[in-house]
């Protein structure tokens, strides 16, 4: 790279590059040399080319008029025929024409009529002042018209005026009488004070009566309003009655004595019979069960019914209490009440009770209630399909074939499965 700007430079410094182009650049100076050009005589040239065009169309411009000039010069004999033509029909027309003949011919009328232009205008000037005499006369005619009907009413209004005359006298003459006669009467001033005030009372009673009647309007029309709202009121209050008697019905059947009192009614026996059924298998029929919803209650007037839920238990000896039975028949008497309930349940949600499990409790029975106890098992094992006892005793564990034994060792619990 170095080298090659160094040749570079030295071809700049000797001129040896682009040898051709400078043989061109060299002949067109020579070429100019031998034109002896020189750039202000162009410009000067230049300039006077310029010139010389708009000259051109200067001239051309001038070639135009010249040629419509031609054209003008070349009609002009034709338009001065014409002009002639129509000058000689205008004197044609002022000679001989009918327009010239008519005014001739009234021309002759008014020489022969002797026709004075200043004594026309006299007597017109005469006959425009004559037209306010001729107004004038009409208005003495229709004067002459209308005097005997002004003459009439002249002689009319002569005798109503007599009359009035007259009347006049005999007003007068009465109004001197009324004065004697006034004269002669005690003075009203008094009596009209009086009536005044009376006036001036019942005026003041009258405004009172009408401020009454506005009080009575008015409270009339609140009384129609509130009749109105009366009305609306009413037949709320009609509505309003028929919701309370329903939601009141809606309430009872609700509440505690009713649809839940129902309910319970209707199931009561039901599982009151399944309880019995099942206790009289765990205890040989000497057990029976009752439900009770309701007793008298004792007051110091009537007797009343409430509700209430007993659970009366009989054996052989009679209803007793439940706190007189011994632990293994409270045992069994629960039991039969817990699995009725169960089986209620099961029953009512639509189920299947499969499985039964009884934890404990068997320690409170003796031998003849644990034998009584597994037959009830035995008996209702086929209702379900598993049951699961828990005990500690050996002797119901014996009564199970199917046990899982649960041993308490060192190493901790142990499950053996026997079948």
């Amino acid at each position: 790279m170095a080298q090659e700007a160094e040749q570079i430079q030295r071809a700049l410094a000797t001129g040896e590059y682009a040898t051709d182009v400078q043989q061109e650049l060299w002949q067109l100076d020579r070429y100019l040399q031998q034109l002896n050009y020189d750039e202000k005589n162009h410009a000067l040239a230049r300039n006077e080319a310029d010139r010389w065009r708009w000259a051109e169309i200067k001239q051309a411009q001038i070639k135009d008029a010249q040629r419509r000039q031609a054209q003008l010069a070349a009609r002009q004999p034709e338009l001065a025929a014409k002009i002639e033509s129509i000058q000689r029909q205008i004197e044609v027309l002022h000679t001989d024409s009918e327009f010239s003949r008519q005014i001739a011919a009234l021309d002759r009328q008014i020489a022969e009529i002797g026709y004075d232009a200043k004594q026309y205008n006299t007597l017109k000037a005469s006959l425009r002042q004559a037209q306010s005499w001729q107004l004038r006369y009409q208005e003495l005619q229709q004067a002459q018209q209308q005097y005997p009907l002004v003459s009439r009413r002249i002689q009319e209004l002569a005798l109503a005026l007599e009359v009035r005359s007259q009347d006049l006298q005999s007003l007068a003459t009465q109004i001197d009488a009324i004065v004697k006669q006034l004269q002669t009467i005690p003075d009203p001033t008094g009596e009209i004070q009086a009536l005044e005030q009376q006036i001036s009372r019942r005026r003041i009673e009258l405004d009172e009566q009408l401020a009454q009647l506005g009080r009575l309007q008015q409270q009339q029309q609140q009384l129609e309003t509130l009749n109105a709202k009366y009305g609306e009121l009413s037949i709320q209050l009609a509505e309003c009655k028929k919701k309370h008697k329903i939601y009141e019905e809606l309430g009872k059947a609700f509440g505690k004595n009713g649809i839940q009192t129902l309910m319970i009614e209707n199931v009561l026996p039901q599982l009151e019979a399944e309880t019995n059924s099942i206790l009289s298998r765990l205890s040989g029929n000497q057990l029976h069960v009752q439900f009770v919803t309701q007793k008298a209650g004792k007051t110091k007037r009537t007797t009343k019914l409430i509700d209430t839920l007993d659970i009366l238990i009989a054996d052989a000896r009679g209803t007793r209490p439940y706190e007189t039975y011994s632990g293994g028949e409270a045992f069994r008497i629960n039991f039969a009440i817990r699995l009725a309930l169960a089986r209620l349940l099961a029953q009512r949600a639509g189920t299947a009770l499969q499985m039964l499990i009884v934890d404990e409790g068997f320690g409170t029975q003796d031998q003849e209630g644990c034998d009584r106890l597994i037959a009830a098992i035995n008996a209702i094992a086929s209702d379900f399909a598993c049951i699961l006892t828990v005990t500690h005793m050996p002797y119901f564990k014996e009564a199970f074939q199917a046990r899982i034994e649960v041993v308490k060792t060192q190493n901790g619990s142990q499950i053996s499965l026997s079948m």
